[in-house]
C-alpha cells in the first residue's frame, strides 16, 4: 500500500479523539464501531466532568479493607461482587499490588501531567471547531463534613498545588453563596474547595459534533462493524477481522474501551484492563433557580452533581461486577436519597420515573493510569484503562496517542503510560 492506512477500533471518547488527532496529522484514518453511532456506551451519560484536580487512582491505601467490607454492604459507594472475584484475581492481585502509599502518590502526580495537559487540548478544540456540547468554565467545588474527610484532600491538593494546580479553599458560608441551593445543609458543612480549572460537559455531545468535524475533514467511519481480530503477518499488523469480512490497515489502534483486553488478546497481547460499572441519573430540571451553577462533588457520599444545560445528572457508585450492566434499584435509590440530602428542592421537583437512568462499563487499570502507546507488535497501538478519568484524560491520551503513531516526540512524558511500563523495575 502506497498510503498507510489507521484503523480506530471504538468509537467512544478514546476512538473518536485519537482518530481526529491522526487525521490532524495527515494520516489516512478509518473509525469503527460496531454500534450506530458514537459513544453510545461508556462515553454516553458519565459524569460530565474534566477534572485535573482529581488525578487519583481509585486502588489507593486502605481500598482492599474497603472492597471486603462492600461484599457485605450493597450500599458500599465502591463495590466488589462475589460472583466477579474469579474474574478479577491476577488484575486484582496487581491492583492491590499498585495501591501502596508510594505507587499512589506517583500515579496522582503521573496522571496530573496528563490530565492538566489534556484540559489544555480540550479547550483549544472546543475553541476551534466551535463545539456545542453545554460546556461550563467555571470549575467544580468538592464539599467535605469532616476534618479527618477533608485533610486527607488537602494534603493531596498541596501535593498537586506544587505540579500547579490551582484552587481555593471555602467556608461554608462561601460553598452556599456559589451554590444557594445548599443553604439548607450549611449546618453539615466543615469546609470546600473550588478547583478553579475543571471544566465540565456532555461527553456524548463532544463526541458527536468531533465526528461531525471528523468526517468533514476527510476522516471515514464504519458504522455497525464488528472487529473479530486483529489480523498478522509475519508478526505486523495488516488490519482487523470482521464479521463482514477483512479491513485492510497498516496500523491498528484499539480504543474500545472495556473490549479492549478482548480484541488484543486475538494477536496475543495482553491488557491489563477490567469493567468497573458506574451509575448515573440525568434529570431535567424546569426551574434554573435550584440548578446549580457547577459541578459539586459531595466526598462523604462520592456522588457528583453536574448541570449540563437545562439537565441535572447525579453520578456515583461503582462495582467491580464483570461485564453486568443491568441497573441495581439499590445503587439507583441510594443516588435518590444523596439527591435529598444535598438538594432537597431539586428531588421535590421532579418526577422519579420521567429520570433517565444508566449504568456503564469503566475500563480500569489495575495501577490506575492509562494504557497509551504501542503494543510489542509493529503497527498496533492501545488507547485505553482511563478509568473514572476518561472524559478528563480523553483529548490529551488521543495527542499522546497521535505522537506516537507519527513517530513525534510528545509533549510530556509518554513512559508512565506505555504498554511495557511493568517490565521495569518500579517501587510499590
Amino acid at each position: 500500500m502506497s498510503v498507510k492506512e489507521n484503523l480506530v477500533i471504538g468509537a467512544g471518547l478514546m476512538g473518536v479523539t485519537s482518530a481526529y488527532e491522526l487525521l490532524m496529522r495527515g494520516h489516512s484514518v478509518t473509525l469503527i464501531e460496531e454500534l450506530e453511532a458514537p459513544a453510545l456506551v461508556t462515553s454516553f451519560a458519565n459524569a460530565g466532568m474534566l477534572t485535573p484536580s482529581m488525578p487519583e487512582p481509585w486502588n489507593g491505601p486502605g481500598v482492599y479493607k474497603n472492597l471486603v467490607k462492600s461484599l457485605f454492604n450493597p450500599s458500599a459507594s465502591m463495590r466488589l461482587r462475589w460472583h466477579a472475584i474469579p474474574s478479577l484475581m491476577g488484575w486484582g492481585i496487581k491492583f492491590l499490588k499498585y495501591s501502596s502509599a508510594a505507587h499512589f502518590k506517583a500515579a496522582c502526580h503521573e496522571n496530573f501531567h496528563l490530565t492538566s495537559y489534556s484540559l489544555k487540548k480540550t479547550q483549544e478544540i472546543a475553541q476551534k471547531l466551535d463545539l456545542q456540547y453545554c460546556r461550563g468554565s467555571k470549575g467544580t467545588i468538592s464539599i467535605f463534613r469532616n476534618h479527618e474527610d477533608f485533610a486527607f484532600k488537602e494534603s493531596l491538593y498541596q501535593s498537586l498545588a506544587a505540579l500547579g494546580m490551582k484552587c481555593r479553599i471555602l467556608s461554608p458560608s462561601e460553598i452556599v453563596s456559589m451554590l444557594p441551593s445548599l443553604a439548607g445543609m450549611q449546618p453539615e458543612l466543615y469546609k470546600g474547595i473550588h478547583y478553579h480549572e475543571d471544566e465540565f460537559g456532555d461527553a456524548h455531545l463532544f463526541c458527536r459534533e468531533l465526528c461531525k468535524k471528523f468526517i468533514e475533514a476527510g476522516g471515514k467511519i464504519k458504522y455497525g462493524i464488528s472487529v473479530k481480530s486483529i489480523a498478522l503477518k509475519n508478526d505486523q499488523v495488516i488490519g482487523v477481522n470482521t464479521q463482514d469480512g477483512f479491513l485492510r490497515g497498516n496500523r491498528v489502534v484499539v480504543a474500545a474501551g472495556t473490549k479492549s483486553p478482548t480484541i488484543l488478546k486475538t494477536a496475543d497481547v495482553h491488557l491489563d484492563v477490567k469493567p468497573a460499572k458506574g451509575y448515573s441519573v440525568t434529570m431535567k430540571i424546569d426551574d434554573h433557580k435550584i440548578m446549580p451553577s457547577l459541578p459539586m462533588l459531595d466526598d462523604a457520599m462520592n456522588v457528583v452533581f453536574t448541570p449540563l444545560g437545562n439537565r441535572l445528572r447525579m453520578v456515583g457508585t461503582a462495582e467491580f461486577a464483570g461485564f453486568d450492566t443491568s441497573i441495581d434499584p439499590v445503587r439507583i435509590n441510594r443516588l435518590f436519597e444523596m439527591l435529598e440530602m444535598v438538594f432537597p428542592d431539586i428531588a421535590n421537583s421532579i418526577n422519579r420515573d420521567d429520570a433517565e437512568l444508566w449504568a456503564g462499563l469503566r475500563p480500569m487499570s489495575c495501577d490506575g493510569k492509562p494504557f497509551i502507546g504501542e503494543c510489542e507488535i509493529k503497527g498496533l497501538f492501545v488507547n485505553s484503562g482511563q478509568g473514572p478519568l476518561g472524559w478528563t484524560l480523553a483529548m490529551g491520551s488521543a495527542n499522546m496517542l497521535a505522537d506516537i503513531v507519527s513517530d513525534v516526540a510528545t509533549t510530556i512524558d509518554a513512559r508512565p503510560f506505555s504498554m511495557n511500563r511493568f517490565d521495569r523495575d518500579i517501587s510499590v
